[in-house]
């Protein structure tokens, strides 16, 4: 396994302005987020599936912020989650906008961090208000 990173790696479809608001915040919380087009240029481009990236990140000690609970469902990136040891977080709904994905992971920070101070594979699905995350250990 790879020495665990304090750093999401923030996929495209939650966005820069989330990731540079979470960098400025770093010395709060303790952990960095490295934007997806920047480690990985050209990721909207089509493509066939998402474990090599997923494996990829993994093997770097990264953890995923991303609003595409759906890798969760294909049977193959899910396996990949697994086999890579990924700390997955997941925004309940793709609908969330910057501002309701900032304040569920402000509100359930701590609950966050606590799992990924872990070995992965795990899988968090993070809700916007007081709903506690769901947390499935692989």
């Amino acid at each position: 396994m790879p020495t665990l990173q304090r750093v999401f790696y923030v996929e495209n479809n939650v966005g820069v302005a989330f990731t540079n608001a979470f960098n400025e915040f770093k010395g709060n919380h303790g952990w960095g987020a490295m934007f997806q087009n920047h480690v990985h240029p050209g990721m909207q481009r089509p493509q066939k599936g998402d474990e090599w990236w997923i494996e990829d990140i993994a093997g770097k000690g990264f953890a995923l912020l991303t609003c595409d609970m759906a890798i969760t469902d294909s049977e193959s990136e899910r396996e990949a989650v697994r086999r890579s040891g990924l700390r997955f977080a997941g925004f309940a709904s793709a609908q969330y906008d910057g501002w309701t994905q900032m304040r569920a992971i402000a509100t359930h920070w701590e609950a966050l961090a606590r799992e990924f101070e872990q070995e992965g594979p795990v899988i968090v699905k993070l809700y916007k208000g007081t709903t506690a995350p769901e947390v499935t250990r692989l």
